[in-house]
């Protein structure tokens, strides 16, 4: 046995340190273990996450179409798709499954399995490719389709469309993708029930404005557009359809006093047919003077005050127009009922394709009239404009290329830690206010957005680019003392109503103590943010493979198709931001801050490097002299 072993020694010890690696091998596999150096902990699953992939109590498979023969860029997307997902398979355990599909595998079936694909609502990129001084179209679908049970939701990881692909993609792909995931799976989990309402009828910002924003939105909540004046009581025949309207028993209530030795007979039987043996007491009730009065009361005014019942968010995106007062009356009492809202609201209109012909155009006063109306929340608007040293850049209608320092464009950020600004880049503006706050201490009022120290505030002015050129910086206001103006606040409290004590009309009186209307002074707990720009949403389009194209917020689109073509602002992630934070979805916030931004290193374990060289380079040896140690002392006891 000894002079077999003796023989076979070393084939021995080989078989035995193969053995060894491959045991280590599949225990590492099996544990999780990453260091993050990045300050803000980016590379790293937030607490939030683990907690939620940790606790899935069903099955939640992923079904990952980024596979098959791909180039060497795409392999990247698809490395680091599958290292995001190891992540979440290493907390989520046996209820988190992950499987990798190529679609091109079987080129009969491949049709039919994207068209199941598209229509389970995933969608392709054409990513273009420099081979050999060529460009080359690559087809992928870089998305995942998420199934638990019967339920699917589908994530789309990159942009539509065509695109050259570049390390600054693959940054940002990576970046977003623990946001993108988690967003499917909480929607698989609990689906949104969370109402969006754009405002519309006041010149507002149309769909194609916001686009990315929209779009972006949907993901999570319920978006729609909406005007005031849309909702009437519905009526049969002659009939009001009680059964059916909020006014229901009030309506009861008032028929009930008319006809006391009557008893009202349901308009609707159980399945909402109309009830026949009601025929002869409708007739008799519409015969009424009173009652026939007090119906088209109930139908005039629940016209516009059902309207924003089932809306949890109002946006007014940049109006041009005027609202009339009972369309103020009913915004108004929808912040009163807790309802929240975001005004992005501009003071002064550039029309910069007037500066083409006329190389000149002033800024003019909007007539929405909304000024006093917000004031009486604490909100002052300013009519003005503020310009900014630091600023975007503008790309001139008339073709003669950009001004790099447009100060109408300032670059608003904030001088202290903020939420909705961490690792989020400036946020751009255009012919921007100044917002002051005044009246009720007891509304919590957080600043979000403000200029730097070098910063001009301009009155009406005139816009010229001729004297943009010509600017100097110097001129604007550097004092340190002079506080830099704030264009964006969030408002917390309980908001008094515009119209408590207020003199009004004598018809609008009457219509206000109307019991129908119900009329409350004081609102319930709630939120408004107020931001001085109305574009701060808006998307500038390209024009691209012979289409008109809606341009990223994050990126300028002078820069589509240049080397220059990387992530500039955080208008897009800012406002995803404020969103969440008014329906209470703040867990969120975190995730979406993960931005392609330049990191910084934890300074505790950066200087800690030494250390951190030497354990790599001494465990091994470490290991080594250990090994050789143990090999010493056992010869030394066989042949001693």
């Amino acid at each position: 046995m000894k002079r077999i072993y003796s023989k076979y020694k070393s084939i021995l010890n080989l078989a035995l340190v193969i053995t060894s690696l491959a045991v280590f091998n599949v225990v590492a596999n099996q544990i999780f273990f990453r260091i993050d150096l990045s300050s803000d902990q980016i590379h790293s699953l937030s607490p939030k996450t683990k907690d939620l992939l940790v606790n899935l109590e069903d099955i939640i498979s992923a079904d990952v179409y980024l596979d098959g023969d791909f180039p060497a860029e795409i392999e990247k997307l698809k490395k680091a798709l599958s290292e995001k997902l190891d992540e979440f398979k290493a907390f989520g355990g046996e209820n988190f499954k992950v499987n990798f599909i190529n679609l091109d595998e079987d080129p009969e079936l491949a049709k039919e399995f994207k068209n199941q694909v598209f229509n389970d609502g995933l969608d392709y990129s054409d990513i273009l490719i420099s081979r050999d001084s060529k460009q080359e179209v690559v087809r992928i679908w870089p998305g995942i389709i998420l199934r638990m049970g019967d339920q699917f939701k589908a994530v789309q990881l990159l942009q539509k469309g065509k695109f050259p692909i570049s390390q600054v993609i693959i940054n940002h792909f990576n970046d977003q993708l623990e946001y993108n995931l988690i967003i499917g799976i909480n929607n698989l989990l609990k689906p949104t029930t969370k109402k969006i309402k754009f405002l519309r009828g006041h010149g507002e910002l149309d769909n194609a404005d916001a686009w990315i924003i929209r779009d972006q939105l949907i993901k999570n909540y319920d978006v729609d557009t909406i005007r005031i004046k849309q909702l009437k009581v519905k009526y049969y025949n002659e009939t009001i359809e009680i059964s059916n309207n909020k006014y229901d028993s009030l309506i009861k209530n008032k028929i009930d006093s008319i006809f006391i030795s009557e008893r009202p007979i349901p308009v609707f039987d159980e399945f909402g047919n109309p009830n026949k043996n009601a025929k002869r007491y409708i007739t008799k009730t519409f015969q009424n003077q009173e009652i026939s009065k007090f119906l088209k009361d109930v139908s005039k005014i629940s016209e516009d005050l059902d309207v924003l019942d089932e809306t949890d968010l109002l946006l007014i995106a940049k109006p041009k127009t005027s609202f009339s007062e009972k369309e103020l009356f009913i915004i108004d009492q929808y912040v009163m009922n807790g309802g929240k809202i975001i005004w992005m609201v501009d003071m002064l209109e550039v029309n910069e394709s007037e500066l083409v012909d006329t190389n000149i155009t002033y800024a003019r006063p909007l007539k929405h009239q909304l000024q006093q109306f917000l004031f009486k929340y604490g909100a002052r608007f300013n009519v003005n404009m503020v310009n900014d040293v630091r600023c975007a850049p503008i790309t001139r209608e008339d073709g003669l290329g950009r001004i790099p320092n447009w100060y109408f464009y300032p670059l608003l950020y904030l001088d202290k830690p903020s939420i909705y600004l961490n690792n989020v880049g400036p946020i751009k503006t255009r012919y921007v206010c100044s917002i002051d706050t005044v009246g009720d201490d007891n509304i919590k009022k957080t600043a979000l957005l403000k200029s730097s120290a070098e910063f001009k505030i301009l009155r009406q002015t005139s816009v010229n680019y001729q004297n943009l050129y010509n600017y100097n910086p110097r001129n604007f206001d550097i004092d340190l003392n002079n506080e830099a103006p704030v264009s964006a606040w969030l408002f917390e409290g309980v908001f008094k109503s515009n119209y408590e004590n207020r003199a009004v009309s004598k018809d609008f009186k009457k219509f206000i103590s109307n019991p129908i209307v119900n009329f409350k002074s004081k609102s319930k707990e709630t939120k408004m943010i107020f931001i001085g720009d109305g574009d701060l949403i808006r998307n500038d389009f390209i024009k691209a493979d012979n289409q008109i194209k809606p341009v990223l917020l994050s990126f300028e689109s002078a820069d589509y198709g240049t080397s220059e073509f990387f992530p500039r602002y955080g208008n897009e992630v800012f406002f995803l931001n404020l969103i969440d934070e008014l329906l209470d979805r703040s867990e969120l916030i975190p995730l979406r801050s993960k931005m392609n931004m330049p990191r910084l290193l934890n300074k505790e374990i950066f200087g800690q490097r030494n250390f951190w060289q030497l354990i790599n380079i001494l465990i091994p040896l470490i290991l080594v002299i250990v090994i050789g140690l143990i090999n010493q002392y056992r010869r030394k006891k066989k042949y001693a």
